[in-house]
């Protein structure tokens, strides 16, 4: 039997369903051979799953871009993604014909690897989906039904303050809809597909239900994931042909809400700035209302998850440490993750890398959620990291300083590079694009390739901006657009290395001295140029090399 939820697509001159799909009756009548889905057991659960998992990481990127609700992070669909592979990896083994069993084991896997509000509400509603369908070896209509009610409750029970507009709605609505049109002895296949009908109807709706998706265009993007993994098991038992979904398609180009914009409108202002997610384990763990009790006056957007002697708190505040000394009292600490929510870039499915020579502000670096691997300035026998160590106002002070040593730079360790990129696909990114310094003034291009090369079985590209400075910046600040916009690696890179071919820059110095401590110029000329005013004109040429444009006196003349 086939694992992968990739098949053929049936003949359509008599229904069929792929191999593996849930079983089936047949009832012969003078019409064609109908096939009917009786019920529902621990393969075919387990099968179901991995559909559903694998048709929401096809629309990750587009979770991604939609998401502006409870907060503008840009990353729903990375952290619902990478919670549900987690899952994936769990039940892709089982060897059970317990359908109660396949589904604890998925709730299970979901705890300790949910990440993000979204996982931490799909992990929910996977708990309370198990505990509907307890020992149950089979389950028809009837009994899945009632589990999606116990999940919906479950759900929404898990918030202190539930919004309506949100997953909340759309899986009470489908719960609901799914109870009504139960009977004993059913067929799954039309029972599912009606019901994911009303899955995408209740979705549309919360287009209109809270003002932050209203403002932007937009679907909920955690209810879109949602939805999207009932339509992943339905696809699978239609044999991977996916029914019409016009209504649910992207907005059209130049629609896409700004998540920056959004979040100076006020969208996601009143919640806490860190998206603190922490697991505790302890003998007796204490009810999940106890510990949102005890966070109540902490931060906002609380879910706690809690099964056996493991809960996993998610919750937006200003105060991680606080947060975690709190949760700390009851019980072990055994993971924590932090993130900032102001960094948009942290759900981009490309990070984005440079080197500290891009000379890029701080605010925007945070903002976009680009990796920038600091150089070092060495300053007679101490080694400084640019930006961290050394910011600009420091250099120009050594710089100024009668008798202290000429500043040199190096380029960043191998170390730094592997940590920067590491914590870019710690974050979810899964492709990883570099842009540095020119490979002829540097060899941080080359150590910066090399790093990224010995990521194996992540794609790379690592563009040579054949310039410094504001030349790197610019490249830099483009590409982010770009995948912002959409664009796939790959085409990111070669509009790079075409804007890179068709730019360049000029630029000028006050002084001879530092060209002249360099070695650039010998110690007529910077004599020469300082009694007649003289201001060299410099670019950067094809070879990405700093050379001569032209001169001229004084700055009025530049």
């Amino acid at each position: 039997m086939r694992d992968s939820p990739q098949h053929e697509r049936p003949d359509t001159a008599a229904p069929q369903h792929p191999e593996g799909a849930p079983a089936a009756q047949e009832d012969r009548t003078d019409g064609p051979v109908l096939t009917r889905i009786a019920y529902l057991d621990g393969p075919r659960l387990r099968r179901g799953l991995l559909a559903g998992i694998d048709h929401v990481a096809r629309q990750r990127a587009e979770l991604d871009r939609i998401n502006v609700f409870p907060v503008p992070d840009g990353d729903t669909g990375t952290n619902l993604t990478l919670t549900l592979r987690s899952i994936a990896h769990a039940v892709r083994g089982l060897d059970t014909r317990s359908v109660g069993e396949v589904a604890g084991v998925a709730a299970e896997a979901s705890v300790l690897a949910a990440r993000g509000n979204s996982g931490m509400l799909f992990s929910n509603f996977l708990l309370g989906f198990a505990r509907g369908l307890r020992q149950r070896i089979r389950a028809g209509t009837a009994d899945i039904a009632e589990a999606l009610s116990t999940a919906a409750a479950s759900l929404h029970e898990a918030l202190e303050n539930p919004r309506e507009g949100t997953i909340i709605t759309v899986a009470r609505e489908v719960a609901a809809d799914a109870r009504r049109r139960a009977r004993l002895g059913g067929d799954l296949y039309p029972w599912l597909r009606d019901v994911s009908v009303t899955g995408r109807e209740s979705l549309k709706r919360t287009r209109e239900m809270l003002p932050a998706l209203r403002e932007a265009g937009v679907v909920d993007a955690g209810a879109k994931g949602f939805v999207a993994f009932f339509d992943g098991v339905l696809h699978y038992i239609e044999g991977g042909v996916a029914p019409e979904e016009a209504d649910l398609a992207p907005e059209p180009s130049g629609a896409r809400p700004s998540l920056y914009v959004a979040r100076e409108a006020g969208v996601g202002s009143d919640e806490g700035r860190y998206c603190t997610q922490v697991g505790v384990r302890r003998k007796s763990m204490a009810d999940g209302s106890e510990i949102r009790k005890a966070l109540a006056e902490k931060g906002t957007s609380t879910i706690v998850l809690r099964t056996g002697d493991v809960a996993k708190v998610h919750i937006h505040t200003d105060d991680p440490k606080d947060v975690i000394a709190t949760i700390s009292a009851f019980g072990e600490i055994v993971s924590e993750r932090i993130e900032d929510t102001t960094l948009a870039g942290v759900g981009r499915h490309v990070a984005v890398v440079t080197d500290s020579s891009a000379d890029l502000p701080r605010e925007w670096i945070e903002r976009h959620g680009v990796s920038v691997v600091p150089l070092q300035v060495i300053v007679g026998e101490r080694t400084y990291r640019d930006g961290v160590d050394l910011d600009s106002a420091g250099l120009l002070e050594i710089l100024t300083t009668p008798g202290a040593p000429l500043p040199t730079t190096s380029q960043p360790t191998p170390g730094e590079f592997e940590q920067r990129l590491r914590e870019a696909l710690d974050r979810g990114a899964e492709e990883l694009l570099g842009v540095f310094v020119s490979s002829v003034l540097s060899g941080t291009y080359d150590s910066g390739a090399a790093a990224m090369r010995r990521f194996k079985g992540v794609a790379g590209e690592a563009v040579d901006s054949r310039s410094g400075s504001l030349g790197v910046g610019l490249l830099i600040a483009r590409a982010v657009e770009l995948l912002d916009d959409g664009w796939g690696l790959s085409e990111v890179a070669a509009e790079l290395r075409r804007i890179r071919d068709r730019s360049n820059v000029l630029f000028t110095v006050d002084t001879f001295d530092y060209l002249l401590r360099s070695g650039r110029v010998s110690r007529a000329k910077a004599w020469l140029g300082g009694l007649l005013d003289y201001k060299p004109i410099l670019t950067v040429g094809d070879d990405g090399r700093i050379v001569p444009a032209g001169k001229a006196r004084g700055r009025d003349g530049v």
